[in-house]
């Protein structure tokens, strides 16, 4: 063999290789992500089925509920035994204080926490602890004071930011700071009311939305009334996108979706090269 044929020869190998190597590359895996829903479904709702229907429609992983009675119970498992597993409902003396959970995913751990004493709450929250594709994650649902005192809105909208701040305060100080945490529900207060500045205090975020507004207090087809006072907050470990309220439903409440992804780990800086002595 000539051996001015040999650089020709390793071209030739190198090319035959390099295309092997690249294959052999794994691909960019998607992100692991759960959708998670919280709807106040009203306990005097006077469509049941359209907010059944809401649910059904939107198909998320998790599904947080307040307001839940016996017969919400009931036409809930009727509707949804197949497509959640997992449903933890606990019905409560106020009518308006249920509150339950529908599952596609494993639920670890699930705790009623009673209306913190001394703070004026009216209703429990539910501790859970979810098992889906990203891991352990810490959920609370709530269902803070509503803005009322003596039958009266306005007293109500005055007086009850405190009484808020102190029933999230105690419910803050019992969840387990080692996991992933949402905390998700009826806040009965806007974006700017005291709870939710607490938790962001306290490293979490409030998950933006596109769409109507999560309430609203409708007569003869119009709008009279609309807040924001359903949210969705998430630790720094949790990363958030495409919150939507659905316009969807009977209940003076919205559905209020989002989406759920693990946040990754910190890339591990790569050592700058140093040169050779």
């Amino acid at each position: 063999m000539s051996i001015l044929l040999l650089p020709w020869i390793a071209v030739l190998l190198l090319g035959a290789i390099v295309p092997a190597t690249a294959s052999a590359a794994p691909a960019a895996q998607t992100p692991r992500s759960l959708r998670l829903m919280t709807y106040n479904l009203n306990y005097g709702n006077p469509k049941p089925e359209t907010s059944l229907a809401a649910i059904e429609h939107e198909d998320a992983d998790i599904v947080l509920l307040q307001e839940i009675t016996g017969s919400w119970k009931s036409a809930l498992d009727r509707r949804f035994s197949q497509r959640y597993p997992h449903r933890v409902y606990r019905l409560y003396s106020r009518g308006a204080g249920g509150i339950a959970v529908l599952s596609k995913h494993a639920i670890a751990r699930e705790e009623l926490w009673a209306p913190p004493a001394g703070t004026g709450a009216w209703f429990p929250a539910q501790r859970l602890v979810v098992d889906g594709p990203l891991g352990p994650m810490q959920i609370l649902n709530v269902h803070l004071r509503p803005a009322m005192i003596d039958g009266s809105w306005i007293k109500g909208f005055l007086r009850t930011p405190p009484l808020r701040l102190a029933e999230i305060t105690a419910h803050w100080k019992q969840l387990d700071a080692k996991l992933p945490t949402v905390i998700a529900g009826d806040f009965n207060e806007d974006p700017w009311g005291r709870a939710v500045d607490y938790l962001q205090q306290r490293g979490l975020s409030r998950v933006a939305t596109a769409g109507p507004a999560t309430w609203h207090y409708e007569a003869d087809g119009a709008d009279l009334l609309k807040l924001d006072i359903d949210h969705v907050m998430v630790d720094g470990r949790v990363a958030a996108r495409d919150g939507r309220v659905l316009d969807a439903g009977t209940s003076d409440h919205r559905p209020v979706v989002v989406t759920l992804e693990a946040k990754p780990a910190p890339a591990t800086p790569t050592p700058s090269p140093t040169s050779a002595p």
